[in-house]
């Protein structure tokens, strides 16, 4: 069983590996893995609820387990023969392309869509790892169908961003009652006959379309959003989740800074999925600061990747729960839901971007956010 669990975990190594090259190279037959332990592959046929693949360099699928029907609905003799790639979603394309890995006995973890029979896509996850027998060479993978993982993680993004809308009302509601005052004085001015020259005019209408970014804002992250991927402008993007969190910050007297040292900071994004990602950290932040001070909001861009970083001047996260800050449900906070990172992690990586946290220099904590340039 031992070595049973190796090649479940992806791991193709010793003699599991020559008993796959064996039966991978002889005579070009990739329709029978015989020489792998029977075990294995009645377990992989019969019980798993995952697909067991061997590919050419290529793409090319050389042997696929049976059950690839049952989790795509494709017959095994549909998909044999075709190449992986034709299965995967279009914008997942470039990104399964660019990180198989480049050498033997390497692996790698990757999460992407493939089509189903039906048309529709569905979420996988595999693990894939790089083998070679013979001065040939192929990709061996292990993989899951996650689509209901991910619905749920959808769901709870929701949740989490009805629940985030909900503790910026206050601020809201307070940033706004402020234009409010002005504009009503302003009428009280008119209707009492005071001549109010365009000056006056020009301010009214400051504070309303004030009033109308922040409420648009607040009605953009509360209400459900089709996930589109575009390419945006993330300075824009920012410059617009700022408007929207000063409101909680100046309650707390703290002053949100937006820095930007790149004229061009376009990326492929989901702006809804984004927007809801410095929303959290933006807010995050803002709660860490218990006697005011300054959120910095920095971007910069190399020429492959986009960072954000959020330094905050709290007290800092203790050592004792970095590493459980990620995990569903874990929350120091009173009120907190303990979804925030995490949903704000899977986002994250959705967008083949990575987070990062470490210590400020002097005091506070940065979460460096990096992502992917646009490529086109």
């Amino acid at each position: 069983m031992k070595k049973s669990n190796q090649l479940v975990n992806g791991d193709v190594t010793g003699a599991q590996q020559n008993n796959c090259h064996d039966a991978l190279v002889k005579g070009e037959d990739f329709q029978h893995l015989s020489t792998l332990p029977l075990p294995f592959l009645e377990w992989i046929d019969k019980e798993s609820n995952h697909i067991f693949t061997v590919n050419s360099i290529n793409g090319d699928f050389r042997y696929i387990s049976n059950n690839v029907q049952q989790i795509l609905g494709h017959n095994k003799e549909d998909v044999t023969r075709t190449n992986v790639l034709s299965w995967v979603h279009p914008d997942d394309y470039y990104y399964l392309r660019s990180k198989l890995p480049e050498e033997t006995e390497n692996h790698v973890h990757l999460t992407y869509r493939m089509k189903s029979k039906d048309g529709h896509y569905k979420w996988i996850e595999s693990v894939i790892s790089r083998i070679k027998y013979k001065h040939r060479e192929y990709f061996v993978a292990y993989s899951m169908d996650i689509s209901r993982m991910k619905e749920t993680t959808k769901h709870l993004a929701q949740s989490e961003k009805m629940n985030v809308a909900g503790q910026l009302a206050a601020g809201i509601a307070h940033e706004i009652r402020n234009p409010l005052t002005s504009l009503k004085g302003f009428l009280q001015l008119m209707e009492a006959g005071v001549d109010v020259d365009g000056q006056y005019f020009k301010i009214m209408k400051e504070e309303i379309e004030k009033m109308e970014s922040i409420t648009s804002e607040l009605l953009y992250i509360s209400k459900p959003q089709p996930h589109h991927r575009k390419t945006v402008s993330l300075a824009e993007l920012l410059a617009d989740v700022c408007t929207l969190m000063r409101s909680q910050a100046n309650m707390h007297e703290i002053d949100i800074r937006l820095i930007t040292d790149t004229d061009h900071s376009d990326i492929e994004c989901d702006p809804s999925q984004i927007k809801q990602v410095f929303i959290n950290l933006i807010k995050n932040a803002i709660e860490e600061m218990l006697e005011g001070g300054v959120v910095q909001v920095k971007l910069r861009q190399t020429e492959a990747e986009t960072i954000v970083e959020v330094q905050d001047e709290g007290p800092g996260i203790p050592e004792t729960i970095k590493e459980k800050i990620h995990e569903p449900f874990f929350t120091t906070k009173e009120n907190g839901t303990g979804l925030g990172l995490m949903i704000t992690d899977q986002i994250i990586k959705e967008h083949y971007g990575h987070l990062t946290i470490k210590d400020a220099p002097v005091k506070g904590t940065i979460i460096r956010v990096t992502l992917p340039n646009h490529s086109g």
